[in-house]
């Protein structure tokens, strides 16, 4: 490990460090090529967590490609020696299954990029999540297509495909040409699930692992009216009411709001902020839209169903998820006109919205990837067409900003980002799908939504643009 990649690793564990006694259970998740006695990593994660399921998947083999799971004795083995362990030259020894390790090769030492203490899968649900990522040799020709897929389908296990054998053992998607381990610290701290508002009284909470420190927590609120923050404020640790369990300790705090009133949740610990939630009153609607949209589908469950549709697809999951789509739109405030699911206007537009300044969102729906049935260079082309029959019309000062949502998630498109983020299209994925519903909680404003969403774009398409080098 050279210094910078030293450097690095040493900066995600001194971030995390405040809360780090949360962290009760270290999982490594690994997928592997053997090679004799040695496990060449392929892919593996580090989960450090404050509990969950406590069942460990078998251990499956396949050919020389080999996927587990094993729990880090951290009494006896901290995750730092854990990881240098896998680093090193004999690898990590586990026990009944051998040594594993992440090689490097001539072209490619082992290096380890900045640490992302926001993850951008975490803030999609309001969590904070921080991720270290340990870069080795090539892995393409340990696993070579589509002759492993096939083996794995001959398994007296079966699988389908390495994709799914990863995401089966929690490792997402199989992407990039290195291979790699992730170290991922999920929050620690949380609002309380239980925390509610009911008419003009909100009882907030938040949650946090045993062996914390009481007097660094804090829970902050926000609590907006008809489109404004009426007040801001928090109780700090030594101003809650405090419950113990087993696992947890549970502050608690009461505030009187408005009625109608929308609370936001913010549970932070040592000043880091570590999860976001919403809170309203059940029985009472912010958003006219969406009290339209509770009397056609009370309980959510036909939306919900419509945009998580099962695999494989029925025959109308495709316009079912459309039809869901500009029903989220218009709850949002948005004007929205659906041609996708008729089969004369379908080759013109999945959906058009429209924001009460006028600017255009176009958007285009799959079940799928980005790039399947050429549907990102298709929107590209249609938004590029509206721009030119807008500006024939002296109307150019609208604007149009095309999106393509699918119901697969983040890791699972992840592959396609980059074409898309190139051209200036926004990518919306289950989990920015899962937590729009927090959105139809507030009084509508589509136009505040365009801007934010316009600037993620740009700041993406910026991001993704190539540098260039001036050579002295």
């Amino acid at each position: 490990m050279n210094d910078f990649s030293r450097q690095q690793f040493e900066a995600f564990f001194a971030a995390i460090s405040a809360w780090r006694a949360a962290y009760r259970r270290a999982r490594l998740h690994f997928f592997a090529f053997r090679q004799n006695e040695m496990l060449s990593i392929i892919s593996a994660r580090i989960y450090l967590d404050v509990g969950g399921p406590e069942e460990i998947k078998p251990h499956f083999c396949a050919g020389s490609l080999e996927v587990g799971q094993w729990n880090i004795p951290q009494a006896e083995l901290s995750v730092e020696d854990a990881i240098l362990a896998l680093l090193g030259d004999d690898g990590l020894h586990i026990e009944g299954i051998g040594q594993l390790r992440l090689v490097s090769d001539t072209a490619n030492e082992i290096f380890i990029s900045p640490p992302t203490l926001l993850h951008p899968e975490g803030l999609n649900s309001g969590n904070r999540l921080a991720v270290l990522a340990l870069a080795g040799a090539h892995w393409r020709e340990w696993v070579p297509q589509p002759d492993s897929d096939w083996l794995l389908k001959a398994n007296s296990t079966p699988y389908d495909s390495v994709q799914e054998l990863c995401y089966e053992y929690g490792l997402g998607a199989l992407h990039g040409e290195r291979s790699l381990i992730e170290v991922v610290a999920r929050t620690a701290v949380q609002v309380l699930a239980r925390s509610e508002v009911k008419g003009t009284s909100a009882e907030l909470g938040i949650w946090m692992a045993n062996g914390l420190d009481r007097k660094k927590a804090r829970i902050g609120f926000r609590v907006l009216h008809k489109g404004s923050v009426l007040k801001r404020g928090a109780a700090s640790g030594n101003e809650l009411t405090w419950q113990e369990d087993s696992l947890a300790d549970i502050g608690l705090t009461k505030l009187e709001i408005p009625a109608g009133a929308l609370v936001q949740c913010i549970a932070s610990y040592d000043g880091h902020a570590h999860q976001l939630q919403w809170r309203a009153d059940p029985n009472v609607f912010q958003n006219p839209r969406a009290a339209v949209l509770s009397m056609v589908d009370q309980s959510q469950q036909t939306i919900r169903g419509y945009l998580q549709p099962e695999l494989p697809p029925r025959n109308r999951a495709a316009d079912d998820f459309e039809a869901a789509i500009g029903w989220l739109l218009w709850a949002l405030g948005f004007s929205t006109a659906t041609f996708g699911v008729n089969a004369k206007t379908r080759d013109a537009f999945d959906t058009v919205a429209v924001t009460p300044n006028g600017d255009f969102v176009v958007v285009e729906c799959t079940l799928g990837l980005l790039r399947a049935d050429s549907k990102l260079s298709k929107l590209s082309a249609r938004a590029a067409s509206l721009r030119e029959i807008l500006g024939a019309s002296n109307m150019k000062h609208l604007r149009i900003l095309p999106v393509i949502v699918t119901a697969m998630t983040a890791e699972q498109v992840n592959a396609d980002l980059v074409q898309a983020e190139q051209i200036g299209v926004l990518v919306l994925t289950k989990e920015n799908l899962d937590k729009v519903f927090d959105e139809l909680l507030r009084y509508p404003d589509a136009n505040s939504m365009f801007e934010r969403a316009l600037l993620s774009v740009e700041n993406k398409r910026i991001a993704r643009k190539p540098q260039k080098v001036v050579l002295e």
